[in-house]
C-alpha cells in the first residue's frame, strides 16, 4: 500500500507539472486592418467616397506610420477601379507613381507596378484615335513628308481594324484588372 501511495503521489505531481495547451485567442485586428476591411466593404457597396474618407481618416490619425504610407496604394487602386465614377486613369496612374516613388520597400510595390502598367495600357486604349482624313508618312532620308490620301473605304477599314485591336487589348486589360482586384481583395493568398 505504501508503494502504491508513492506511485499515485508521484503520478499526480508529474501530471500537475504537465502544461495544458493554452487557449489561444486570435489577436484583434489592427486599426489598419479594420480600416482596409471597412474601406473594402464601402467599395463593394459602390461607395468610393466613404472608402476614401475612411482611408484619409486613418492617415490623419496615424501620421508617419508604415501603415499610413501604405494607404496611398489603396487610394490609387480604388481610383483606378472602372466602377468608381470619382476616379480616373490619369489620377490613378499619378497616385501609383507617387506611391512607388515614396518608398522602395512598400508592401504593395509589386502590385502597384503591375496595376500601373495595366492602367497605362487601358488609358492608351481608351483614348480616342486622332486620325486625320489624310495620313502623313515620312519618305525616308529627308525631312520631307508626303501626304497620302486614303479613300473613305480604306479609312473605314483601317478604323475597323484599329477598333478590333483596341477591343482585344481592352478585354485583356479588363481581365488583368479583375485578376488584380481579386488579388487585392484577398491579400493573404
Amino acid at each position: 500500500m505504501n508503494r502504491s501511495l508513492c506511485i499515485a503521489i508521484t503520478s499526480l505531481a508529474l501530471s500537475a507539472c504537465a502544461q495544458l495547451p493554452a487557449v489561444v485567442t486570435p489577436p484583434a485586428p489592427s486599426g489598419f486592418e479594420r480600416t482596409l476591411y471597412y474601406a473594402r466593404r464601402s467599395v463593394d457597396a459602390g461607395n468610393y467616397w466613404a472608402a476614401d474618407k475612411l482611408l484619409d481618416e486613418f492617415v490623419r490619425t496615424h501620421p508617419d506610420t508604415r501603415e499610413s504610407r501604405e494607404i496611398a496604394f489603396w487610394k490609387a487602386a480604388y481610383m483606378l477601379d472602372p466602377a468608381n465614377d470619382r476616379g480616373s486613369l490619369g489620377g490613378g496612374i499619378a497616385a501609383l507613381d507617387a506611391y512607388l516613388a515614396a518608398d522602395s520597400t512598400g508592401w504593395y510595390r509589386h502590385e502597384a507596378t503591375v496595376l500601373r502598367r495595366t492602367a497605362v495600357v487601358a488609358q492608351a486604349v481608351s483614348r480616342p484615335a486622332t486620325t486625320d482624313p489624310a495620313a502623313t508618312a515620312p519618305t525616308g532620308g529627308t525631312d520631307t513628308v508626303v501626304v497620302v490620301s486614303r479613300t473613305r473605304d480604306e479609312e473605314i477599314a483601317a478604323l475597323k481594324d484599329q477598333l478590333a485591336k483596341s477591343n482585344a487589348e481592352l478585354a485583356k486589360v479588363k481581365e488583368e484588372l479583375e485578376r488584380i482586384k481579386k488579388r487585392l481583395a484577398n491579400p493573404s493568398n
